[in-house]
């Protein structure tokens, strides 16, 4: 895959002269995240011009001689105007370098996929230095994403005679990932645009994106699933996409509008009790729903993360809007009032045991809150992976579900039936159920996609097709200030 260079540029004014600029080096293709780092001496748009200064140095030298030899009126003064520059574009940019100091404040490090942050960037130096510009260069690396994306925010201002100068910006359509941030390259000139002085300071910072879903998608009906279809239309193999990748308003309200869908009940299920049955819904046209008690309620919930990336198809992106899913799942099952078990990445064998919680411990010390966080924070730091989770693995994990158990896989890979299959097995062996989220980006399902979720569903695997979001393409960006920060 091969770079590609994009740039985002604001502009802004304020007291004194400024300029912002944001770019991304962005290597993607169709919405991929994978992205590479530009090089560093790539990132210094200003230098100092040696061949002005040859050509000045010449005209001094020639001044010299003429002012020695001959002590004109004319060689006096141009001796006095070039003796003068090496003062105004050496001397004050080295003086104003001295002591150079930044600081960063991100008043929110903890942000969704696709919202906007806010940093703030404090600059100090020693002396009040006059007739000098100085160029702000930050930037935040994309740690959890494949090449490191780096998004770069730029700032030049004149300070004249203040010591201290405050530069807030904002990061439009964060990703999901760790990001970090590094050095501040702070570049000190003169006004006549003959020398620059850079200046490596360092200044870490984190901020962190979980995933999540679009918030217009997230507060629609979130599932797909062929039962669902079903009761609609008539046809279990119906995907209510729409050409965008999302589900269709008019579906989403016909799917809000069905009697009995929400927090106590479920569409019907072959084996479930006949006396659970909403039967007035169903008198009434609207479907066969089954009534859920808390009692039904599992009472532990594994979830699988599928980070192969050959999974995706080397999408990052469809990566992200998988875990996006996901989140979507961990939220609903704590307010459900569920363990919850989280499996993520081919290197790991056990669950991380600091990031199972019940829900209900939370009115016994506020611990579920903590916890539902590290869940979701463990979701942003995840990458791809080069190989895939071993079913054989899991074993272990899945003897240790009790008895009514679900274990939730969200994956890309509607292909790779056969081990969901054998994963099925594992599960029935111990009275557990498998459902399997399968995110795609086809508005309609395919005859494949409907062949392979048969053989599953005749496997005892609970398919779901999730719509992947058009609005997670948008690209990140940098803007001076911003909203509620300018």
């Amino acid at each position: 895959m091969k770079a590609q260079q994009k740039t985002a540029n604001a502009t802004a004014s304020a007291t004194s002269h400024q300029v912002v600029q944001g770019s991304l080096a962005d290597g993607s293709k169709a919405g991929d995240a994978e992205q590479t780092e530009a090089a560093p001496e790539q990132m210094f748009f200003y230098r100092t011009r040696w061949g002005a200064w040859l050509i000045i140095t010449g005209g001094w030298s020639f001044s010299l001689v003429g002012f020695l030899t001959r002590g004109g009126a004319v060689e006096t003064f141009m001796l006095i105007v070039l003796s003068l520059l090496p003062i105004l574009s050496v001397a004050l940019p080295l003086i104003s370098a001295i002591g150079l100091s930044v600081g960063r404040v991100i008043p929110d490090p903890n942000i969704k996929d696709g919202g906007e942050a806010a940093v703030k960037l404090t600059l100090k130096r020693t002396s009040a230095v006059p007739f000098v510009w100085l160029a702000v260069h930050d930037g935040m690396t994309n740690a959890s994403a494949a090449g490191k994306p780096r998004l770069d925010y730029r700032y030049i201002v004149m300070p004249l005679l203040r010591k201290e100068i405050e530069i807030s910006y904002s990061v439009l359509a964060v990703r999901r990932g760790e990001h970090q941030f590094g050095q501040v390259t702070v570049t000190v000139g003169d006004w006549l645009g003959l020398t620059a002085i850079h200046r490596r300071l360092e200044c870490p910072g984190t901020l962190i994106a979980v995933p999540a879903l679009p918030e217009e998608l997230g507060r629609r009906a979130e599932r797909l699933h062929g039962a669902v279809a079903e009761q609609i239309s008539g046809d279990s193999s119906a995907a209510y996409i729409s050409d965008s990748g999302e589900i269709s308003e008019t579906t989403a309200d016909r799917l809000l509008q069905q009697a009995g869908i929400g927090p106590d009940s479920r569409p019907y299920r072959e084996g479930d009790s006949m006396r659970h049955i909403n039967w007035r819904a169903a008198a009434k046209g609207r479907g066969m729903f089954t009534k859920q008690h808390m009692v039904e309620q599992p009472a532990v919930i594994m979830m699988i993360a599928d980070t192969f990336s050959a999974a995706y198809s080397h999408d990052g992106r469809l990566f992200d809007a998988s875990l996006a899913w996901m989140a979507r799942g961990i939220e609903r099952a704590a307010a459900e009032g569920c363990e919850i078990r989280l499996i993520a990445g081919a290197e790991e064998a056990k669950p991380d045991k600091k990031a199972s919680f019940r829900k209900g411990e939370k009115k016994r010390g506020g611990v579920t809150g903590q916890q539902e966080k590290a869940l979701l924070e463990r979701l942003a730091r995840l990458r791809l992976a080069k190989s895939a989770v071993s079913v054989d693995s899991l074993r272990t994990e899945l003897g240790g579900l009790k008895p009514g158990g679900i274990v939730h896989v969200y994956t890309a890979d509607w292909k790779r039936g056969q081990s969901w299959i054998q994963l099925a097995g594992y599960a029935a062996d111990h009275s557990c159920r498998i459902e399997l989220h399968v995110v795609t980006k086809q508005s309609v399902l395919t005859y494949a996609m409907r062949e392979q979720q048969r053989l599953l569903e005749q496997a005892g695997l609970l398919v779901n097709w999730l719509a992947y979001p058009e609005r997670m393409n948008r690209q990140p960006q940098t803007a001076e200030g911003g909203g509620r920060h300018a």
